[in-house]
């Protein structure tokens, strides 16, 4: 998966927006003040275990950041291999032309979703250039994935961020990052529904 951010880093205080310090003390039944500090750290280690190209969740991004995904070529269709995609008249198609990215034409493509997923199509034309291009990198797709509204994160995402904040304030040897089986079978029954593998399965 050949794609990059490019948009800032999400801050950790972007990351609390989505679980807040108080909302994880609630659930660990922590009253004291000492480890707000700990737990907010938790907590912006657990989001980034689930978010993005590199996070549990195979691509699924809590939060909106800024994408560019290359491409070889786009014969008929492209997906997007971040999710979710909600503005798809955002995404640009560029090629490579000469040494610089070019806007594909209007009408060349046309983009749609589905389940989250989104997708680039080449439209049929008679004339059309070839729709192949040599090098690895001949296509570029900018797009945003991810929820603008820290609201509208799923509930079973929030509270996977929960159980491994919880997991990992109670095992403090056990570096962030990584997960148990019983913690791993946990994150599944909670969100193995938003997590896709490249083939969809």
């Amino acid at each position: 998966m050949d794609v990059r951010r490019i948009s800032d880093p999400l801050t950790l205080a972007a990351k609390l927006q989505v679980v807040t310090r108080e909302k994880a003390k609630a659930h660990m039944r922590v009253r004291h003040a000492d480890e707000d500090d700990l737990i907010q750290d938790l907590i912006g280690a657990a989001f980034d275990f689930l978010h993005g190209p590199d996070g549990w969740l195979n691509g699924y991004c809590l939060l909106a950041e800024e994408f560019e995904s290359f491409l070889p070529a786009i014969d008929t269709t492209a997906e997007l291999p971040l999710r979710p995609v909600s503005d798809i008249d955002a995404i640009v198609v560029a090629r490579l032309v000469n040494g610089t990215y070019e806007p594909a034409p209007a009408g060349t493509f046309v983009a749609a979703t589905q389940d989250n997923f989104a997708v680039v199509a080449r439209l049929a034309a008679p004339g059309a250039a070839p729709t192949t291009a040599a090098g690895p990198r001949s296509y570029r797709l900018g797009f945003s994935a991810g929820h603008v509204d820290p609201d509208a994160v799923p509930m079973p995402l929030k509270q996977s961020i929960l159980l491994l904040v919880g997991h990992w304030y109670v095992n403090r040897e056990v570096a962030a990052g990584t997960v148990p089986r019983e913690i791993e079978y946990g994150l599944r029954s909670l969100a193995g529904r938003y997590r896709v593998s490249p083939n969809h399965s």
